[in-house]
Parts: structure tokens; C-alpha cells; sequence
């Protein structure tokens, strides 16, 4: 399926706000490949479809998921929001006809992060959290730290992400850990 196909879809398929959503990101997607030289086609996808698993309501994302016999570890079950993205796993390879592994595995971990992200799943993530329309306290500053570097801007989004989470009493999931501890190890090892 082309990417016009996969918009078209989407468009009748997500909210409105979230079809916005995931054209800006799909399109914030494109820059940073450009910018950090990852395939801008793998990134219009995966941008477009990081959230095609919202086309379920948030209430019955661990019912769908044990329907499509989706595992969920303890953390997505105590925050079903993660689950979207497992989701979206699933929509983009049996609805959109994906079968690349890195396009998939962006859709996978856009929400957490993880160790050994791929830079195409780094660009998704953060597209996700830096396009146009985001307008949290400083996210301009996080839109000028991903364009300093890739491994740098991953990293401040998960200090970004793991603040947040705290201030509200969240549970961290421990991809975003894993990835958080990897990128502070590179560094150090960097600076030896």
C-alpha cells in the first residue's frame, strides 16, 4: 500500500485531531531522516502509522490486545495508553500490509523507547514528540535538542519523558529505562 493509500485510510479511520497528529508526525519524520540520513520513506510510513492502533478506543486496548493474542507486560496493563503502539504493530503488518522489521519495530516503540532502537525508530519517537501541533513547557527547547544530534536528542527526550512521568505519579516502563541507561553508558564510554 502507498502512502497516500495509508493517509487516505487513516483519515476515516482516526479522529480528526489524530489524523493531524499523525500527518505532522509522519512529515516531522521525513526532516529528521533527512537531517540524520535515514530512509525518508521508511520514516513517511512509519510516521503515518505509529498511531493506527488509536483506531481503537483507549477502553478496549487490553481487550483487543488479548483478542489478537498481543502479550502485555505489567506496566502496559496498569497504563493501557502504551498499548497503541503494540497495536500499531499489528494494524500496519495485517491491515497496511508492512513487513519491514524496522518500520515495525518504530511503530513498536515510539511510546517507550528502548535499547538498540534502530536510528529510524529514534526519528519516529521523536517526531512523535516534537511535530508542529505538540505545545507542552519546553518543547522548544527539545525541537532545538534533536537537531544537535540523534543519540543526543534521544537522550533528552527521555529525561523530558521520564520528569514528566514522575511529576505525575506514572509508572516508568523499563524500555524507556533500558534505552535511557544505553545512551548514558555510550556517553560515558565516549568520554574515556
Amino acid at each position: 500500500m502507498e502512502l497516500e493509500e495509508m493517509q487516505t485510510r487513516l483519515e476515516k479511520e482516526l479522529p480528526a485531531k489524530r489524523f493531524h497528529h499523525t500527518v505532522a508526525v509522519s512529515q516531522t519524520a521525513v526532516e529528521l531522516a533527512r537531517l540524520y540520513g535515514v530512509d525518508e520513506k521508511k520514516a513517511a510510513i512509519a510516521g503515518m502509522l505509529h498511531d493506527s492502533g488509536r483506531q481503537i478506543p483507549k477502553k478496549d486496548f487490553i481487550a483487543k490486545a488479548a483478542e489478537l493474542g498481543i502479550p502485555l507486560d505489567e506496566v502496559e496493563k496498569a497504563q493501557p495508553i502504551l498499548i497503541h503502539a503494540k497495536l500499531g504493530v499489528y494494524y500496519a503488518e495485517h491491515e497496511f500490509g508492512v513487513t519491514d522489521p524496522d518500520i515495525l519495530s518504530s511503530i513498536r516503540y515510539h511510546t517507550t523507547g528502548a535499547a538498540h532502537m534502530s536510528p529510524l525508530a529514534m526519528v519516529i519517537y521523536l517526531a512523535d514528540l516534537i511535530e508542529p501541533h505538540r505545545d507542552f513547557e519546553g518543547v522548544d527547547t527539545l525541537r532545538q535538542q534533536v537537531r544537535q544530534g540523534l543519540e543526543y536528542g534521544m537522550l533528552k527526550a527521555y529525561i523530558h519523558t521520564m520528569a514528566y512521568l514522575m511529576e505525575q505519579g506514572q509508572l516508568i516502563h523499563p524500555d524507556c529505562l533500558a534505552g535511557y541507561n544505553e545512551l548514558i553508558m555510550a556517553q560515558e564510554a565516549n568520554q574515556q
